[in-house]
């Protein structure tokens, strides 16, 4: 099973909390999350529910990641 198959679903948008991104670019750390963030290596949250609570499109993870570095971090 590859680190994506357990976030795909059937159609609509995938999103994913902080703990599933952290889980798909293998880091694990909030800090090094929220650096990756301010340095732009990772997009911004498409939605932010609290402070504590901020979500991200699978979708346009992927595709930064793709456009930038040929998919590094």
């Amino acid at each position: 099973m590859s680190n994506l198959d357990k976030f795909q679903n059937n159609g609509g948008i995938v999103l994913l909390d902080t703990k599933q991104l952290k889980t798909l670019l293998h880091i694990k750390g909030d800090a090094t999350l929220w650096r990756y963030l301010k340095e732009g290596r990772i997009p911004q949250p498409r939605l932010i529910v609290s402070r504590s609570k901020r979500l991200w499109a699978l979708d346009e993870v992927l595709s930064y990641l793709s456009k930038n570095k040929e998919g590094e971090i």
